[in-house]
């Protein structure tokens, strides 16, 4: 981050291990590069002021995982919309800089958050992963300020998403609504009628667990609860006694690649029926990969179903969200599949301040006189279209008349003001390239990790300060509430609802099977790889 170089924020490896504060947005293994490393266990061994700031969520979630125990007394969980102040010291040279932090829900999965930082760096706001529906910007409070909105000169941004091809994606409701009608027109058939939820990672979809369980009054089945703990919000709806009728347990990795249709905790019941299942693959790059328009739900093979789920916000709702907050500059943390940085930075540019006519354009009357080639060639195109011809009015000054003198046959010529002009120079800014990968065959769950890396003994020290107290080290169960909303707005639910996707298609013509009163609207054109990996979540 080019305005405040000593944080490092979801990256722990290379020149971030110079860092003088350290901050995690979420639990998910491609934004937690290097926190595990040996090198930056030595790192907090041999310093007294170096914290991870995280949400409370996220540190109950990390310290799950043993190999990310020794994190346990270096961790200052921070209050979601609580604005907090942070000293950035440099124990070398004994300066001290602080600066205010504001956690900010991201929606992207239990625990994650955006970042607004304030301070002599100016008003910057990272988002990590994150996914805002059109207008839930406008009622973040702490994005404003005296009425209006903070004046903000960079976002650093989610961008998973950010291309013309995912326009529309639909909303976490939808996809939610589809499957409850799914799920409810199968396991009310028989005791021995189960669903799985073929969901590849272990930690994100806890909205669909929790809400299929509300519904249903059915206990989601998984593997281990270990980082639900302290959340008896979710705890209450998962369970793992296999004897339920939604599982969402996962296959072992060597044996991942097997038929959709296998439960992998045993398809037979414990009085020896056969039980039969379909399953729910969530997906979103899926979707994308089809040629003709889909729904929201996609029946793929006689048992298996296709879920439109997204974690990321899609290419309407990055609209509207910079539309709103209207930075000076953005810059991509991802590249969405298939474009280049210079095409991301360009889509970005639309959005920025400048292009919304909240600055004068100045636009030069024509070509100068006399001018030097001292302009960019890089990226900058052919500057010479941007100047029409004119002529230049030579400037006037104002002369000192000397005092009248005998006429002489000699004459002089009058004084001439000649002006040397040049055109101003082009400069090309330096774009800070944020390396976050969002592949899906690069992520896994927590307890995934590296083998290669190993964990350290743990060490004591303090936590952050905060305005007008101290980020504490020991916060009450966490709730996770802030990050999921079912509630919704109802004019805006009035507002969209003619936009909203057929529920049910059996193949790609998205003829609807299921629910034939579903009205039908413009479906998704937004794609995404069908990757099957095991533990990798990136949407």
């Amino acid at each position: 981050m080019a305005e405040y170089p000593s944080l490092s924020i979801d990256r722990f490896d290379r020149d971030n291990l110079l860092a003088k504060a350290f901050f995690l947005s979420h639990c998910h293994k491609d934004h937690m590069k290097g926190l595990k490393a040996p090198a930056l266990q030595r790192r907090l061994e041999c310093s007294l002021k170096l914290r991870l700031y995280c949400s409370p969520v996220t540190k109950e979630i990390l310290l799950t995982s043993s190999k990310y125990k020794f994190w346990e007394n270096y961790i200052a969980a921070i209050e979601v919309e609580t604005p907090t102040q942070i000293s950035l010291v440099d124990e070398a040279a004994g300066k001290k800089e602080d600066i205010l932090v504001t956690l900010l829900p991201a929606g992207h999965c239990p625990g994650s958050v955006m970042f607004l930082f304030e301070g002599m760096g100016g008003t910057v706001l990272y988002t990590g992963d994150f996914r805002l529906a059109s207008g839930e910007a406008a009622r973040l409070e702490w994005l404003h300020s005296g009425g209006r909105v903070k004046d903000i000169s960079t976002v650093y941004l989610d961008t998973t998403f950010c291309d013309p091809r995912f326009y529309q994606i639909p909303s976490r409701e939808e996809c939610l609504n589809g499957i409850m009608q799914l799920v409810g027109s199968w396991v009310t058939l028989s005791p021995y009628h189960v669903v799985w939820l073929n969901c590849k990672a272990a930690y994100g979809y806890e909205y669909l667990f929790t809400n299929l369980s509300e519904e249903f009054s059915i206990q989601v089945h998984l593997n281990k609860l270990d980082m639900f703990k302290n959340m008896p919000e979710i705890l209450h709806h998962v369970t793992t006694d296999r004897m339920t009728q939604i599982h969402a347990c996962r296959h072992p990795k060597e044996d991942y690649f097997v038929r959709a249709n296998r439960l992998p905790c045993g398809n037979i019941a414990a009085d020896g029926t056969p039980l039969r299942i379909i399953s729910i693959k969530p997906s979103t790059m899926w979707f994308a990969e089809r040629i003709k328009r889909a729904n929201v739900i996609v029946r793929t093979s006689e048992s298996c179903y296709r879920a439109c789920f997204s974690f990321h916000s899609s290419f309407t709702e990055i609209k509207d969200f910079l539309s709103y907050i209207q930075p000076v500059t953005v810059h991509a943390n991802v590249l969405p599949m298939g474009k280049t940085y210079e095409e991301v930075k360009e889509i970005l540019k639309s959005f920025c301040r400048k292009d919304c006519g909240d600055e004068a354009v100045y636009k030069p009357l024509g070509k100068l006189k006399r001018w030097r080639q001292s302009f960019s060639n890089e990226g900058d195109g052919d500057i010479d279209g941007l100047f029409d011809d004119y002529h230049v009015m030579p400037v006037k000054r104002a002369l000192c008349v000397p005092p009248p003198s005998p006429p002489t046959d000699r004459r002089e010529p009058d004084d001439e003001v000649l002006v040397n002009s040049e055109p101003p120079a082009c400069f090309i800014p330096e774009f800070h390239d944020c390396e976050e990968s969002n592949e899906e065959d690069e992520e896994e769950e927590i307890d995934g990790a590296d083998a290669e890396e190993t964990s350290a003994p743990r060490a004591s020290g303090g936590a952050g300060q905060r305005a007008g107290g101290t980020a504490s080290e020991e916060t009450i169960a966490p709730s996770w509430h802030s990050f999921f909303q079912r509630e919704r707005d109802e004019d805006w639910e009035r507002e969209m609802a003619p936009h909203s996707p057929k529920l049910f298609s059996d193949s790609e013509d998205g003829d609807s099977t299921h629910d034939p009163s579903q009205s039908s609207s413009q479906s998704t054109h937004i794609s995404e790889r069908a990757s099957q990996g095991s533990g990798l979540e990136t949407e």
